[in-house]
């Protein structure tokens, strides 16, 4: 090769470095928000109905850009089984018309308009597998039925069991899954992606526990598989930032022992708060201390309130100053944040959590 082309060949390499570089948004987000919206509910379809089209989309938007907040994890569903937005796969599978499991408004469609008109990106709560709550649904879209010393438990036992109460007992989310469910799930998720497109800018998957980890390789010469599921998911947006989570520990949070996901590309960072409290010794949880592999963003999530989705009031330790310093800290060390927020079935954030957040938005200069 000549000394020009040896030029011009590493000039590429450089653009196409800072090209990939600028598109990893999430670290420029400075911090954001997430919103278990409505997930701990067991409504009926009418209730459920009646929560999604209260939700003020303008005004939760309005609220949501006043925090300085560049990023929102919307809970779309969680383990309840119902969803605010339609899907006919989800439909089909479980035999129902819309509105039964899923919701008439499409809440997310909307939501993700109005947050890419004030340019803050959406990345999508999802399970990792079939919602546990209910074992029809279970059934239905395939996955592993919980069971008893390797038996299926059957209806009549509930699947959020423990073996402590029963022993022996192993609910479904700690079983391999089936090839049949990452097919259904593909269809269930990839009708979402596909409508989407670049509305959602990522997917935070939840559950997904070491034995799917364990799994990936065994499932790899199935036809459905845990990486037809992802391609299913990145199909309308094939530069979607993936996380996924599998507790509240560093190993599995920040990923310090390695991808949960071939495919995972920024931690999923369950926590609660900047330290990590272990059996006999607090660490500041922060990039330095526990560094997530090579190509994955490192990312922290925490309650601002009570709980996830809970609480009206931010928690006393959490003065502005405390997650100003905090969120900085991180930011400064190639890190980014995630407040979980609570809010109504409306979408109103409760006043002092919102003013607490907006101190934040203030300091970044909003």
């Amino acid at each position: 090769m000549k000394p020009h082309q040896i030029l011009i060949t590493l000039l590429l390499l450089l653009t196409s470095t800072t090209a990939q570089a600028e598109q990893r948004w999430l670290q420029q987000s400075g911090y954001g928000l997430m919103f278990h919206y409505e997930c701990f509910k067991n409504y009926d379809s009418r209730q459920y109905n009646q929560a999604i089209d209260s939700f003020d989309v303008k005004q939760w938007g309005k609220d949501v850009e006043s925090t300085g907040a560049g990023h929102v994890i919307f809970v779309i569903g969680q383990h309840w089984g119902k969803y605010c937005a339609p899907n006919s796969a989800y439909e089909k599978l479980l035999g129902v018309e819309p509105g039964v499991w899923t919701s008439k408004r499409d809440l997310i469609q909307e939501i993700g308009e109005e947050l890419k008109r004030r340019d803050i990106k959406l990345i999508l709560y999802m399970t990792a597998r079939a919602p546990m709550r209910h074992y029809h649904i279970i059934k239905a879209m395939g996955d592993t039925l919980p069971t008893i010393n390797g038996k299926v438990a059957g209806p009549g036992v509930d699947t959020m069991s423990h073996p402590r109460k029963i022993p022996g007992f192993v609910r479904s989310e700690h079983q391999k899954p089936p090839p049949e469910f990452l097919r259904n799930w593909g269809n269930v998720c990839g009708e979402w992606s596909l409508r989407y497109k670049d509305l959602v800018a990522g997917w935070w998957f939840d559950g997904y526990k070491k034995v799917m980890q364990e799994s990936y390789a065994e499932l790899q010469s199935q036809p459905h598989n845990i990486d037809t599921w992802i391609a299913a998911v990145r199909s309308g947006n094939p530069e979607a930032e993936l996380a996924f989570n599998a507790g509240a520990y560093p190993g599995a949070a920040q990923c310090v022992d390695g991808k949960l996901c071939p495919h995972q590309t920024f931690t999923a960072g369950e926590g609660h708060g900047f330290m990590y409290k272990g059996k006999k010794v607090s660490t500041p949880l922060n990039p330095e201390n526990y560094p997530a592999p090579d190509g994955v963003i490192w990312h922290l999530l925490f309650p601002v309130s009570d709980g996830w989705g809970a609480g009206t009031k931010p928690k006393t330790e959490y003065t502005a100053k405390y997650l100003i310093q905090g969120i900085d800290k991180i930011k400064a060390q190639g890190g980014v944040v995630t407040l979980d927020t609570p809010c109504t079935a409306g979408g109103i954030i409760p006043p002092a959590v919102l003013k607490r957040l907006q101190e934040i938005g203030k300091a970044q200069g909003l």
